[in-house]
């Protein structure tokens, strides 16, 4: 039996997902290692937001998300609820980024830098690597986790406008619909491989309820999920990475998201056996 190596990363929006990165990286993750450890699998966790620089953002972390996912293309995790995401546009993607994704320029300005990780797990996309134009297969195994809407409710306004794009007056309807559009953007990109031969790729998707909690504080969570990626890398303490998202927050930091359900499960339960059974399916001389 081969050592076989996997390293997982979750695509997302981040300023909205403290609560599920928390449960990711706290619990899901460390499960899904002493799993697969038992099967001579190793299994690391990567975040791109860890690759900024100390000063600031650079276009550059467009480049570093891709590659990311390129790290490796076995399984692409990725979280969404009611925010779209930042949006580059064309002064956002320097001529390096567009060198070595010459695709990209199909896309600039009209999607989120998330619905654009998607596009390029989902895709075979084109990438020059050491001069060579090369073709990348789509992700063997995409697992997506949709967070419903109802926490909503439950928020001020100011706090609505962190969790949604958009301002006050943003009923249940439209939000549905911006999952909705969501989900439609991974399905249309799905078939377009479908006929790809011998190509056993697997989609999912699971929505879940999060319920909200006031008494939680996200700056708070901010530097717990630091710590915790720290730990898990062994790595000297990221002050800077704080420092710098840190500017991101809202105003209003108290309040967050936690008890994560899909149905009377939950979704920690649900991800790691998700995960597992990709593991299964790609290894199965390990199981």
């Amino acid at each position: 039996m081969d050592t076989e190596h996997v390293s997982l990363r979750i695509n997302s929006t981040f300023y909205d997902m403290f609560g599920e990165y928390l449960l990711f990286i706290k619990e899901v993750f460390p499960e899904v290692k002493k799993i697969c450890g038992k099967h001579n699998i190793t299994v690391t966790y990567d975040d791109v937001a860890f690759s900024v620089p100390e000063e600031e953002y650079t276009p550059n972390i467009i480049l570093e998300d891709l590659r990311c996912i390129d790290t490796d293309r076995t399984i692409f995790i990725c979280l969404r609820a009611q925010k779209t995401g930042w949006r580059p546009s064309p002064q956002d993607i320097d001529r390096m980024t567009l060198n070595e994704y010459p695709e990209l320029v199909d896309f600039i300005g009209n999607v989120s830098i998330t619905e654009l990780g998607i596009m390029h797990a989902l895709k075979p996309f084109d990438r020059y690597i050491d001069g060579e134009l090369t073709q990348l297969p789509p992700v063997k195994h995409a697992l997506f986790y949709f967070r419903k809407p109802g926490y909503l409710d439950e928020i001020t306004n100011s706090q609505k406008e962190h969790y949604t794009n958009k301002t006050n007056g943003m009923d249940k309807y439209v939000l549905d619909m911006e999952i909705a559009k969501a989900k439609d953007l991974i399905f249309d990109t799905k078939e377009e491989f479908d006929d790809i031969e011998n190509f056993n790729h697997n989609i999912s998707i699971s929505e879940y309820k999060a319920r909200w909690n006031p008494e939680l504080n996200i700056e708070e969570q901010l530097t717990e999920y630091s710590r915790e990626f720290e730990r898990l890398n062994d790595r000297e303490p990221l002050d800077y990475f704080v420092g710098i998202h840190k500017k991101y927050l809202p105003e209003e930091k108290q309040g967050g998201l936690c008890d994560f359900k899909y149905g009377t499960h939950s979704l920690k339960d649900i991800m790691v056996q998700d995960i597992i059974n990709a593991m299964k399916i790609e290894f199965p001389e390990n199981f």
